[in-house]
């Protein structure tokens, strides 16, 4: 949770609560896990995996940014395939990216698939599709003050501002 917090944080998006994930694995024992990368003992790199009906999902991920040029991502999912494969999963998802995004590179390079995802709105005529993502002007401003807010502070307000984002 310390790996993924720092991440959101860095990345200005608020953090799901730690009880969030816990009630997760405590729900699907069987079927869910997590992947931590290591260095002189020391978490760097995580990954939240599930699996599901010969299908395993990276639905979260998050490695510390100065250590990045270590390529902890790349070992860490290294070590995640090799675990989907000796479990015998069939499919691999690396989870959802936006078109043309460093994160969609990533998962390509490790032969990774686009599968289009459809998102359907309920609006009144009169309004326009909504924006939610780091290029939008409109949130510029709070990303920025969030990425410099003291982690403990994240980790307090974050999971009040996550539950009601799309």
């Amino acid at each position: 949770y310390h790996v993924f917090s720092i991440n959101m944080r860095d990345l200005g998006t608020p953090v799901y609560s730690k009880r969030f994930f816990a009630e997760i694995l405590k729900t699907f024992k069987q079927e869910s896990l997590i992947a931590v990368a290591r260095l002189s003992g020391k978490p760097v790199g995580v990954g939240f995996l599930i699996g599901h009906n010969g299908k395993l999902e990276i639905p979260w991920a998050s490695t510390l940014r100065k250590f990045n040029p270590l390529g902890i991502n790349m070992f860490l999912y290294w070590n995640i395939l090799k675990i989907a494969i000796e479990k015998n999963y069939q499919i691999f998802d690396f989870g959802r990216s936006s078109k043309d995004a460093g994160t969609l590179k990533f998962k390509k390079q490790w032969g990774g698939q686009p599968l289009q995802l459809n998102w359907y709105y309920d609006l009144e005529p009169s309004c326009d599709i909504p924006v939610f993502n780091h290029k939008n002007v409109k949130y510029e401003a709070a990303i920025n003050i969030w990425k410099k807010l003291p982690l403990g502070i994240t980790r307090l307000l974050g999971p009040h501002i996550v539950k009601n984002l799309p």
